[in-house]
Order: structure tokens, then C-alpha cells, then sequence
């Protein structure tokens, strides 16, 4: 026993892992992004916890509902748990097998003769036969075929964490996304029925006009239109809120229902919003490093293919109590045992070992390949957004000038029309371009806040830092949308 636990120790010290080794695969990754300032600094938005990055004390608490309750967010923790424990399975084979069987049977055997009856053979009455054995089974892991599996195992695991840290950002990001387009929406509704109220005074007026006889019924009719056309924006809007609500608190894991959020100005974000440099998302964005971890699990699984094909060295031993009852059981001769090892190579199994190696080759191509395709669309996505925020950042500014313009000639027109010198069709388009003004410095300014959102959520930031204690919402209310 000694000399076999010896020699299976030395075995397992001079193991070797086949297969091919792992390297990070190359992949073309830029210096700066694209329309940044060329940095060599780290420094990202992405270092901001997402309550940082989200200053409204009722988002915040949105988001924290959401990470407590979500249910993407529970079946990615599952599978964790799942992979962890799958992890655990891989090692095992790490470790000697050992089990106690214990058998009892009665029956009648075939026994040698004595001598005198040269070697014929006769049936023995019938008898019990008791055992009580311990058995020990270990596959020496020669070639690194439990190594390599474990080590898949291993990345399974950190793949299935960075998903759900991934999930995380994704649902911090798509709250926060959620939230400005409710708050927004509840603005719009604000302005359309304050538009309403113009042009019911407005029809109000014309009305009073035509019948004293100083006005027609064109204005009339013009009026009504215009207050109809703008009345119609209301329902339209409500629909919209009505979908945000139901959105946010599916993902907080409530039913459809009202959602409360922060009666004030606009959501306010970071004056400045750093990328880092592009290398930093290999290390950053959970999507990539999840896709890295399925390319090094697949190229380890390789190794168990490879391994598959040679040969296997196994220990046995056994050690246990057999005689033909059970009082005889403990004698000092009933005493069995035995150890010893074997070596099983494959020879013909129809090609499947082969097909198995090439299957796992190709398998870890593509994740290769995948891992590659996740890097280049991660960059494109910091890129796009930084894009984008630049831009509507811009579009909004210019939009600001045009509400103030827009203002002020509606103001003109109707003082020109009460004067006599021009005609309402002239107060009409003030008004329409007014109304229609504010709603386009809505939409830009939605566009800019959703920008910075997908920007912070693509360089992959916000879940590597704990959150702080929960503290309770300030200035939440549910905002009743105005009737017209």
C-alpha cells in the first residue's frame, strides 16, 4: 500500500497539462477614442458609483429597489451559485474516491475437490457469504485533464459574475434611462396643457371678437383647430407615462402601478464626463471580461480533449471483513484486501475522441473570435455615445436660443394682432412655433441625459464600488399629470 500511495504521489508531482496554453487574443484597440482629447490619464465617469453618477435621491432609490428586487438580476445571481457549485464538482477529481459497500448472499457455489478426486469439481451445500468492504478509487491526473477542467470550471464561474455585474450596470443604466424620459414626459405634459390654456383663451377671444362683430369666423375656426391640435398631445402623452411607469416597476419587481420620482429641474449630471482610454475596458466592462472568461475555459477544455486520447492511470485498493456469517465476521482470518493500479488507453472508439478534440478546438475559436467582436463593439459603443453627447449637448443650446426667441415673438404677435397691424394667422405660427420649440429643447435635452447615460453604462461603470447605507428618499412625490 505504501509503495502504491508512493509511486501515485510521484505520478501526480510530475503531471504534465496538455493542450494549448492561453494568451489573451490581440485585439486593435485605439490609444483614445474617438473626438477625445488624447490622455494617457485612466480617469473615467466609469470610477463613479452609479449614485454618483445619478444625483436624484428619488432615482437613487429607485435603483436600489430595482438591484434588491429585479428578476433578471435574481436568475444571474442563480446562475452563479450554479457555476460555483459546478466549480466545486471539477475539483473533486482532485481527490481520491472512497466508499464502504457491504453485501450479504446465500446460495449454493461450485468448489474444488481434494486431491483424491483429481481435480472434478462438485456442488457445496448451500451457505451465506457476508462482506463489509472499503473501497478507494483515484485517477491520477497525469496529463492535467482534471486541471484543465477545473480551470474551465473556474472561468465558467468568473464569466457567470462578470454577467452579473453586468446585469447590475445594465439596470442601473436602464432606471436611470426610464426615469429621465418619465420626468421628461411629465414636463412635456406641463407645457402641452399650458399650451392648451393659451389657446383656449386665445379661441376664447376670437370668439368673444366674432360675435361683436369685430372679428369672423375664420379666426374662429382657426382658433378651434389650433386648441384641438394641441389638446391631442395630452392623451398621447399620458400613454407615454403611463408605459415608463409600467416599465420601471416591473424592473423593482412590482406590478404595473404609479412611480414616484423628484418634483424639480432637470436630472443633473457630472459637469465633466472623462473616457479613460480604451484600454481600460478590458479590465472594466463586464461584457468583455465575461467573454475573455468563456475564451479561456473553452481553450482549457481543449486540454481535457487532448487528454481524453491518452492513456489514464488509476489506484484501487480495497480492505474489508468477507466470511460465510455474520458471527464468523470479525475472526482474524476473515480479514480481505487488496490494491494495485491500471492504464487504460483508447485505441478505437469510431473517431469520437478525435471529433471530441476538434469540436473543442473549434469551440475555443470562437470564443476567440467573440471575445474580439465584444472589444471592437464595446468601443464603439463609448465612442458612439461620446459622440453623441458632444452633439446633443450642442443641439440643446441652440434650442435653448430658439425657446427664448420663440418666446418673445409669441408675445409680439399677439400684441401686433390686438393692435390691428397683423392677422392672427400671424399669432397662429407664433404660438406653433413656440409650442413646438420647447418640445424640440425636451427632446434634446432627453437625448443629451440618455447619451450620458449609455456613455456611462458602456465604458462600464458603477458596479465594482459598494454602494452607500440606504438612506430615505427627500422631495419624492407622485406628479398627478395635469388635466386639460
Amino acid at each position: 500500500m505504501k509503495r502504491a500511495l508512493a509511486t501515485a504521489s510521484l505520478l501526480a508531482l510530475a503531471a504534465c497539462s496538455v493542450g494549448p496554453k492561453y494568451h489573451r487574443p490581440d485585439v486593435p484597440v485605439p490609444e483614445a477614442f474617438r473626438s477625445a482629447e488624447p490622455t494617457k490619464e485612466a480617469a473615467s465617469i466609469a470610477d463613479l458609483g452609479w449614485w454618483q453618477m445619478f444625483k436624484d435621491p428619488v432615482l437613487q432609490q429607485l435603483i436600489r429597489e430595482t438591484l434588491a428586487a429585479n428578476q433578471d438580476l435574481a436568475i444571474a445571481t442563480a446562475r452563479v451559485d450554479q457555476a460555483r457549485a459546478l466549480a466545486g464538482v471539477s475539483r473533486a477529481a482532485f481527490w481520491p474516491q472512497f466508499g464502504l459497500r457491504a453485501n450479504y448472499s446465500y446460495g449454493q457455489q461450485m468448489s474444488n475437490n481434494n486431491q483424491e478426486q483429481l481435480g472434478t469439481t462438485a456442488l457445496r451445500g448451500p451457505a451465506p457469504n457476508v462482506g463489509v468492504f472499503g473501497e478507494l478509487s483515484w485517477e491520477i491526473d497525469v496529463w492535467g485533464k482534471v486541471r484543465n477542467a477545473s480551470d474551465a470550471a473556474t472561468a465558467d464561474l468568473m464569466a457567470a459574475e462578470a454577467m452579473r455585474r453586468g446585469v447590475i450596470i445594465t439596470l442601473a443604466a436602464e432606471v436611470a434611462q426610464a426615469y429621465v424620459e418619465l420626468r421628461q414626459l411629465d414636463r412635456q405634459l406641463r407645457i402641452a396643457t399650458e399650451n392648451v390654456a393659451v389657446r383656449r383663451a386665445t379661441l376664447d377671444l376670437f370668439t368673444d371678437r366674432s360675435e361683436g362683430g369685430i372679428g369672423n369666423n375664420l379666426e374662429v375656426s382657426q382658433a378651434r383647430a389650433a386648441l384641438a391640435s394641441t389638446a391631442a398631445t395630452i392623451p398621447e402623452t399620458r400613454r407615454q407615462i403611463a408605459l415608463r411607469e409600467s416599465q420601471l416597476a416591473v424592473l423593482r419587481g412590482l406590478p404595473p402601478g404609479p412611480v414616484p420620482r423628484s418634483d424639480g429641474a432637470a436630472l443633473p449630471l457630472p459637469p465633466e464626463l472623462p473616457l479613460g482610454v480604451p484600454a481600460a475596458l478590458l479590465e472594466r466592462r463586464p461584457d468583455v471580461l465575461g467573454a475573455e472568461q468563456h475564451a479561456i475555459a473553452a481553450n482549457a477544455r481543449v486540454g481535457v480533449a487532448v487528454a481524453n486520447r491518452l492513456p489514464s492511470f488509476s489506484l484501487a485498493g480495497i480492505v474489508g471483513l468477507a466470511a460465510p456469517s455474520f458471527p464468523s465476521l470479525f475472526q482474524a482470518n476473515s480479514l480481505a484486501w487488496t490494491v494495485g493500479g491500471g492504464l487504460f488507453q483508447p485505441l478505437f472508439e469510431g473517431g469520437r475522441l478525435a471529433f471530441e478534440e476538434e469540436a473543442a478546438e473549434a469551440a475555443s475559436d470562437e470564443r476567440v473570435a467573440a471575445y474580439r467582436q465584444t472589444v471592437l463593439t464595446a468601443i464603439r459603443e463609448v465612442t458612439d455615445a461620446a459622440v453623441n453627447v458632444k452633439e446633443f449637448g450642442a443641439v440643446r443650446r441652440e434650442r435653448e436660443i430658439q425657446v427664448a426667441a420663440a418666446r418673445e415673438g409669441q408675445e409680439l404677435a399677439m400684441m401686433r394682432y390686438q393692435g390691428g397691424v397683423s392677422s392672427y394667422l400671424e399669432v397662429l405660427d407664433a404660438q406653433r412655433w413656440a409650442f413646438q420649440a420647447e418640445l424640440d429643447l425636451l427632446e434634446a435635452t432627453r437625448n443629451e441625459l440618455v447619451s450620458a447615460i449609455l456613455l456611462y453604462r458602456a465604458l462600464g461603470g458603477g458596479w465594482e464600488i459598494a454602494p452607500p447605507p440606504i438612506e430615505p428618499a427627500k422631495d419624492a412625490k407622485r406628479d398627478a399629470p395635469p388635466r386639460d
